[in-house]
């Protein structure tokens, strides 16, 4: 009894028995009958779409609209709430209000859930999380009742639109507009309300709750504003920008997706582009007709994902700046990294390197085994999916963005199941493996002797 009472599980695994236990209890909830349409239950439609929702990722084996009813789609714009936001804030609350003498694996669990690098900032950053939430929500919901409403009528246009604003803002991708039989946002390609509202909710969960406290407290102060916020907004803007010219160079003339519409709404077409792979998984124009190059650029965004503390999943773009400081630094033969005339911790380059390698290879890995999964399944039919369609599925799953180019209820069930893995990894994934990194050093007993090996 006395060794019960003194285990304690650690930080990373709180973390994941979480996010474990929300997925279980939306499975069931969606297991009940009155969840569909045609009130008829199947166990793994609705473990991949809770799971799916929880980890914010996006991707459905069925369409959302003519399939779930409007309590399971409550129950999905619930865990999606939960997952992508209300984890966040519930375990900060229980670290911070409840438990009076928290360790120091605790305290960097709270820090890094809410998003701080400063524990004495987390208790005021909550309540901005609350509170902002809850704002842009609305204000989403609002601006996007103006296009939906004529579209829908007064009831299905005002829930599309809430809907919409909450799975935006929580980088989750969801929607439920394809009850006339138009997939995600594609009808609203042209409609700069729409593609305006939904990008800045996508930016602005995206970013990461502690950068909001920089805006909130410096406005456009941006000198003031702490060296991580620095990093998130630069690289954030820069990957924006960046993107919005390749889709554009890429896509300009493929009749599969801007070929054929107007200047203005190539565009527009063209940056919601380059938002929305960063985890948000909403899509204005058809991927599975995307060339090469563009396909390409989307799977490194979508690995890319959002920034520390926020809804998004991804590899982060502060690991992405790391990586690439690290990468030039090495090639200059520079001792350290520097950036904005601060310089980065030691160990940011190591944590950086090791996160994108696990991600990397975890894709990789994967993406063979549902290609193996598939062609015996298929019989090396015509009918078996692509590398590149495996490829973009894997990565969208483990950058929880959710964007598809078709294929994912067509999957063989072991490779759906390898999917509802990735989600979960790529939601706890790359978080856990910072907490476990960042953990307590202890002092080495041995130093090894230090020999030389040919690198390159």
């Amino acid at each position: 009894m006395q060794k019960l009472r003194n285990f304690k599980l650690p930080a990373a695994a709180i973390v994941a028995l979480s996010f474990f236990m929300i997925i279980c209890v939306g499975t069931a909830l969606l297991c009940i009958p009155a969840a569909t349409v045609e009130r008829k239950v199947n166990f793994l439609t609705s473990l991949f779409t809770a799971t799916s929702a929880t980890c914010v990722t996006g991707l459905s084996v069925s369409a959302m609209a003519t399939y779930w009813s409007y309590y399971g789609q409550v129950v999905i714009l619930l865990l999606i709430q939960v997952g992508g936001l209300g984890f966040i804030t519930i375990i900060s609350l229980f670290m911070l209000y409840v438990k009076k003498h928290a360790s120091l694996s605790q305290r960097k669990l709270v820090m890094q859930s809410a998003g701080s690098v400063d524990l004495a900032s987390v208790k005021s950053l909550v309540k901005i999380i609350l509170l902002g939430t809850l704002i842009f929500e609305v204000a989403g919901a609002f601006c996007l009742s103006f296009a939906f409403v004529p579209v829908y009528g007064w009831g299905e246009g005002i829930w599309q639109a809430v809907f919409t604003s909450v799975s935006a803002f929580c980088n989750a991708g969801f929607t439920v507009t394809d009850r006339n039989g138009s997939v995600s946002l594609m009808q609203f390609v042209s409609n700069p309300l729409v593609n305006i509202v939904v990008m800045l909710l996508i930016v602005i969960g995206g970013i990461g709750f502690f950068v909001w406290g920089d805006v909130i407290h410096h406005g456009i102060k941006i000198r003031k504003y702490s060296f991580h916020s620095k990093v998130v907004l630069s690289t954030t803007g820069v990957l924006i920008a960046l993107g919005w010219a390749l889709f554009m160079a890429f896509e300009w003339n493929n009749p599969a997706t801007l070929g054929g519409k107007g200047v203005g709404t190539k565009i527009l077409a063209s940056l919601f582009m380059s938002v929305t792979p960063r985890t948000a998984g909403f899509n204005t124009v058809d991927y599975a007709g995307m060339s090469g190059a563009g396909n390409a650029l989307t799977n490194v965004f979508m690995l890319v994902g959002g920034s520390p503390g926020s809804t998004a999943g991804g590899i982060k773009t502060t690991t992405l700046a790391v990586f690439v400081l690290s990468m030039w630094a090495t090639s200059r033969r520079y001792d350290e990294i520097h950036l904005y005339k601060r310089r980065f911790e030691a160990d940011a380059s190591h944590q950086a390197g090791a996160i994108v390698c696990l991600y990397v290879l975890v894709a990789v890995a994967s993406a063979m085994l549902i290609c193996a999964i598939e062609s015996a399944h298929f019989g090396w039919g015509a009918d078996m999916p692509s590398l590149t369609d495996v490829a973009f599925e894997v990565v969208s799953a483990v950058g929880t963005v959710g964007l598809s180019r078709g294929i994912t209820a067509d999957l063989h069930a072991v490779s759906k199941i390898i999917l509802i893995m990735l989600m979960f990894f790529g939601r706890v994934g790359g978080f856990t493996l910072v907490l476990v990194f960042s953990g307590e050093k202890k002092p080495v007993a041995l130093s090894r002797v230090a020999d030389k090996i040919i690198i390159g």
